[in-house]
């Protein structure tokens, strides 16, 4: 199965290549919500339509945000014949379903993170859209952020020298009463929402590792509280990864190379900060050098707009975030789920 950048020209609905891509969102909650009112602001998008299974939770979302329809439902978002991409913001155990039916009503999709519960399920999305011919990605947002984009050019430059190490984490004690990250049969998982961050930074950088080492603790019906992952690479690199949504895990990430380390500030996948600890500072070593960027509305219009782009050009895939990177990804999520107690038992 082809995973890469596709140059492949495909339709996007009754648009035309000038014209700007129509979204449909699907889901109500903070993230959609956050989402949408990037689209109503990012270049080349139109803010179409939203679904909910709450008729009236649509209508108020589609009018606080400037969508011209909203629906009671999912069915008749994806017969709207003037959506041309779905986003898909419901919980985790709902994605795989839903991308599969917005696929083969012909709509590309953006899948919030995770894109499915596992790698199988990824890649039967990735299988359905190269048959359909429809664009598909993960809505990792953290990867088009300016913050992403200019650590990573920094590192790259060898600013701190050859990388060596990474450690990153996300663990926030939610209440227990803030949605579906709680409920197995939603997809609840500690993870899957919040370590796909730190295991998603490591990889950026390092690509697949040689060796997954993982503990955690995981509630009798399956859903992981916390866990602590090491990932060996070749050459002795490593990452020291954490997530956790009973207890803080401190939210910053570092880069640790042979002529220093660069910290990026809290929270490392949305933040606009970062800090270079460089050897050639001297003195001013332990102090670093603070680089700021701006953060364009609620973080996702980068992404959005990037989405918008690959898809009037025809692309089937992102060539920033492409369905390998997600699926590689996704062989650590399902390696470290394996090690924790009740799974692959």
């Amino acid at each position: 199965m082809e995973l890469g950048p596709s140059s492949g020209k495909i339709s996007v609905g009754a648009s035309a290549a000038s014209a700007p891509v129509r979204w449909g969102v699907v889901g109500t909650g903070d993230v959609s919500r956050g989402l949408a009112a990037d689209i109503t602001e990012a270049i080349g998008a139109h803010p179409h339509a939203v679904a909910s299974r709450n008729a009236t939770r649509a209508a108020d979302f589609g009018r606080d945000l400037g969508f011209e329809r909203s629906y009671g439902g999912l069915d008749p978002l994806l017969q709207d014949p003037e959506v041309d991409i779905v986003y898909i913001g419901t919980p985790h155990g709902t994605h795989h379903d839903i991308a599969i039916q917005a696929l083969r009503a012909g709509k590309h999709v953006l899948v919030e993170k995770p894109i499915a519960l596992n790698r199988a399920q990824a890649e039967h999305i990735a299988a359905v859209a190269a048959e359909e011919g429809r664009f598909a990605m993960e809505a990792m947002w953290m990867k088009f952020s300016p913050l992403f984009r200019r650590v990573m050019d920094d590192v790259d430059a060898a600013t701190i020298g050859e990388p060596r190490s990474v450690r990153a984490s996300f663990g926030v004690p939610f209440p227990t009463d803030t949605g579906s990250r709680w409920s197995a049969e939603l997809g609840g998982s500690t993870l899957l929402d919040q370590g796909i961050y730190p295991i998603t930074f490591a990889m950026a950088l390092f690509g697949s590792p040689t060796e997954v080492l993982a503990r955690g603790t995981t509630r009798p019906d399956g859903v992981d509280l916390a866990v602590h992952v090491t990932l060996e690479f070749e050459d002795g690199r490593y990452a020291q990864l954490s997530a956790s949504m009973v207890d803080f895990c401190e939210l910053s990430a570092t880069v640790n190379g042979a002529q220093g380390w660069l910290t990026v500030l809290p929270p490392f996948w949305a933040g606009s900060r970062y800090r270079t600890h460089a050897a050639s500072i001297g003195p001013g070593l332990l102090d670093g050098v603070e680089t700021a960027v701006e953060i364009v509305g609620n973080g996702f219009t980068p992404m959005i707009e990037h989405v918008n782009r690959a898809i009037l050009a025809g692309q089937r895939q992102s060539d920033i975030h492409p369905l390998s990177d997600t699926l590689a990804v996704f062989e650590v999520l399902d390696e470290v789920r394996s090690q924790l107690p009740l799974h692959g038992r």
